[in-house]
């Protein structure tokens, strides 16, 4: 995994490159379904999400994820050499130029398991009641060859209400995953998502009577 990270430090991906750019970046995330091979290199690369980003967008990104590589996968059963399928998802800054093309740069790369489907629990209604509300959790766990989650570890700052931590351990168990491949064979991995939430501002102004009918706020 550091040898990848390493990689990234030169992979700046150039679209339309030789424009100004502006400062309204945004990022987005690419996701492959990838097979390494024995030497760690990449020997299949396929858009997971197709409709996702135009053609274009997936060949660009192709060609540069493409020279990646990790450490050799290896079975533990044998000690030997193995290919390893599994999911690739590249993290980029897009940063839009006066002419509407822009630049494309690398900044994040994560080898795990693919979300097939994304199902989220229903969530707290006292939150929902809280206009203006915002909060992050993280939450983790070792996918099964069955595809779904294990024991699901959740993380959070100090003060987050538990109502959240639970529905992120309740939203994990309903994903489900394709398991990574070790020479063909399902295997156990860990994964892991990052919730950031927030609700409508949208509380009444709180009016205040003053004097003869004149309100202020």
């Amino acid at each position: 995994m550091q040898m990848i990270r390493r990689a990234l430090t030169t992979a700046a991906l150039m679209v339309f490159a030789g424009a100004a750019v502006s400062d309204d970046s945004y990022r987005v995330t690419a996701v492959f379904d990838t097979l390494f091979d024995a030497q760690g290199q990449v020997a299949g690369l396929r858009p997971h999400d197709q409709s996702a980003y135009p053609a274009a967008f997936w060949e660009v990104v192709r060609q540069r994820v493409g020279l990646l590589r990790i450490p050799p996968p290896t079975d533990a059963a044998t000690g030997r050499p193995a290919t390893l399928s599994t999911g690739l998802y590249v993290t980029l800054q897009v940063t839009p130029d006066r002419q509407g093309n822009g630049v494309l740069k690398i900044v994040d790369l994560d080898v795990k398991p693919l979300v097939l489907q994304q199902v989220h629990a229903a969530f707290p209604p006292e939150l929902v009641r809280s206009a203006g509300w915002t909060g992050a959790v993280q939450a983790e766990c070792v996918v099964g060859t069955d595809g779904r989650c294990g024991d699901v570890k959740v993380k959070a700052l100090p003060g987050m209400p538990q109502s959240l931590l639970r529905w992120a351990r309740d939203t994990m168990e309903l994903w489900e995953f394709e398991p990574p491949r070790l020479n063909g064979r399902p295997i156990m991995a860990p994964t892991r998502a990052s919730f950031e939430l927030e609700t409508p501002d949208i509380a009444p102004v709180n009016f205040i009577e003053r004097g003869s009918g004149q309100f202020r706020w």
